[in-house]
């Protein structure tokens, strides 16, 4: 009877498997839409990469099986096009049947660079197309947040919500390329971590540390020289000066030795310059970029020579792109695929009348003058008509034009600084400026400056896409991050931005990035009537860690700004009004000891004497401030 039954037992097993595997297949289709992941199932979706796949590629597949098991409890399998195809796979790059299923137009990778991808549904397949570098797995985080409400809003803050399916539309096909080949949100959380960078899609030179699986660095400055203000490296004085003062710039009928620009007439200042160049890409050869651009200050040179350039050409711009080009010229005989990068900055903003620039040279244009309340083209400050008038002389000679914009308050990072609606605006402008290098500079040194996390989340969105709805992405983010709080930190948000963008419409009041904005913008009576705005955000989140953290970091800028206005007030104060302040000094170290990244200002002294005025206040010498 046992051998009878063996044989039977076994048909009947394959039987019934053979039914199992044909109703879960069923379970992943709907008439409009494949279903990737369904909670509960076993997994019928097999991620398929390319035998010779890339770093980022196969990081790419990891994130996908990883996060469709965070939302949906499925582990979805990864395979490679050397095996043979799965009967429901989701194919990342280009793989031995991409072109075949992709149908025709073949891949579609065509056209969409090194960031670029496609994603394609070709039932019982999806086909997510990109480069070898960023694009697929970019492919994957747009995968992601589009059909698994994946968020990533700071590198310790992730939202990967419980679902019951994965579902993708059998119609989907959208291709996507950034706005901007270089994307920098140069902001303490972004450069300190090359996985978040990576899933907010931006390739920052910034991440040249980082393993190729996150993208890599295609835009990395190379011999040492970064991106801003190398004379000092390139013609050091304390080599240089003693024998030679005359390289050194004539201000006031004086050789400077200190804050100093070369002469950039002299002959030897050009070689030497040249040669040290020369010497430095020798020995970091492949950087996409290499700087030759003025020190952090003024102090351009006077000589007869020099001044005769600047005023044939109308702009100090003139000596210095003479000398660029001139070393630029040297650089391309043996690297002539190296871009040699300067700084249109300050007094050399204004492109030369005459002088055009090398094919390889990138001028790299600087907004550090600009009012920050409102876009660019919008603001009445002069200085915003003036770099646009400078904006499309150097964009007329290049189709490589680099913009460094600013997005912070450096006096004051923590302080309120209410710049969110210039954001989106300024960066139109620069990609319909034919911008295609994007620096967007931060609070670089420490977290939690002014809604930093929302900032750079915003950045980093509309550098891809800049016409990105605005108030969608901030309902995403404030509903995301501040949780439950969301209403009363958006309440105040709003309120700081309504002041400063009613003060903007004169000229006499532009938001500058070395102001001290909260004593102008934000009254006494605004910040009274938020205390109770803060206490319900963070009593309405007190029981979520997550939410709790970012709202009480979120605080600190509104704690901040309360505690400088009333230390001036203290010596005549009452002493209900004393313990207020020293309840805030102690709340506001008390937070930067847990958060241990928090920097204040840029300046580190300025930093370092603010904290040192809270610690006085909290424990003061015997016999003060009680």
């Amino acid at each position: 009877m046992s051998d009878i039954a063996c044989p039977f037992s076994a048909v009947a097993a394959l039987l019934f498997a053979a039914g199992c595997a044909t109703v879960q297949q069923l379970a992943h289709e709907t008439d409009d839409a494949m279903l990737l992941a369904v909670r509960g199932s076993l997994p019928v979706y097999t991620i398929v990469v390319p035998a010779a796949a890339s770093p980022s590629q196969k990081y790419a597949a990891e994130e996908l099986r990883d996060f469709t098991e965070k939302t949906t409890g499925v582990r979805l399998p990864i395979a490679t096009d050397d095996s043979p195809l799965p009967g429901r796979a989701v194919l990342l790059g280009v793989t031995k049947y991409t072109e075949k299923l992709a149908g025709r137009g073949g891949s579609g990778v065509e056209g969409l660079g090194a960031d670029g991808f496609r994603l394609v549904a070709r039932p019982p397949h999806l086909l997510v197309v990109g480069s070898p570098s960023g694009g697929t797995l970019y492919g994957v985080y747009e995968l992601l947040e589009r059909f698994a409400g994946c968020r990533w809003y700071a590198s310790w803050h992730t939202v990967a919500p419980a679902r019951g399916r994965i579902e993708v539309p059998k119609a989907l096909d959208d291709r996507q390329a950034p706005a901007f080949a270089m994307r920098e949100p140069y902001w303490f959380d972004v450069l300190r971590h090359p996985e978040f960078a990576a899933r907010l899609r931006v390739n920052n030179n910034s991440n040249s540390p980082a393993k190729e699986k996150f993208g890599g660095c295609p835009f990395r400055f190379g011999g040492g020289l970064g991106s801003c203000h190398t004379f000092e490296a390139l013609l050091p004085p304390a080599k240089y000066y003693d024998a030679h003062p005359e390289y050194y710039s004539l201000v006031g009928g004086r050789r400077q030795r200190e804050r100093w620009q070369p002469c950039l007439t002299n002959p030897d200042v050009l070689r030497i310059v040249t040669s040290n160049v020369l010497e430095r890409i020798r020995k970091d050869p492949g950087a996409k970029f290499y700087g030759v651009s003025q020190n952090d200050w003024y102090n351009f040179c006077e000589c007869p020579q020099c001044k005769a350039v600047d005023d044939e050409e109308e702009s100090h711009a003139g000596t210095m792109i003479r000398f660029v080009n001139a070393v630029a010229e040297e650089v391309e005989k043996e690297f002539p695929d190296a871009i040699i990068e300067t700084l249109a900055y300050q007094y050399t903003r204004k492109p030369p009348k005459k002088t055009r620039l090398r094919r390889n040279v990138v001028p790299c244009l600087c907004t550090i003058e600009c009012d920050f309340s409102r876009p660019i083209p919008e603001s009445p400050y002069s200085q915003n008509a003036s770099f646009m008038k400078d904006i499309e002389g150097w964009a007329g000679q290049t189709d490589q034009l680099y913009v460094w914009d600013y997005t912070t308050d450096f006096l004051n990072y923590t302080m309120p600084f209410p710049n969110v609606y210039a954001l989106q605006g300024n960066i139109r402008f620069f990609r319909d400026s034919s911008v295609k290098e994007l620096f967007e500079q931060g609070a670089y040194q420490g977290r939690h400056a002014d809604f930093a996390e929302l900032k750079a989340w915003l950045l980093a969105k509309w550098m891809w896409n800049p016409d990105l709805p605005a108030e969608g992405l901030l309902d995403d983010f404030f509903a995301g991050y501040y949780g439950k709080a969301a209403p009363y930190v958006r309440a105040w948000f709003d309120m700081v931005h309504s002041l400063q963008l009613m003060r903007s419409l004169s000229a006499e009041h532009p938001l500058r990035i070395f102001d001290d904005v909260g004593k102008s913008v934000i009254p006494d009576a605004v910040l009274d009537m938020s205390v109770e705005t803060w206490s319900k955000a963070i009593e309405a989140v007190k029981d979520d860690p997550a939410t709790s953290y970012n709202v009480r970091m979120a605080a600190f800028s509104f704690d901040y700004l309360r505690l400088e206005r009333l230390r001036p007030r203290l010596g005549e104060a009452s002493e209900e009004t004393k313990a207020e302040a020293r309840r805030l000094a102690r709340s506001l170290l008390d937070r930067l000891d847990e958060a241990k990244d928090i920097r204040l200002a840029e300046s580190y002294d300025r930093f370092g004497h603010i904290v040192w005025q809270w610690r006085r206040l909290v424990a003061p010498p015997d016999g003060q401030g009680k």
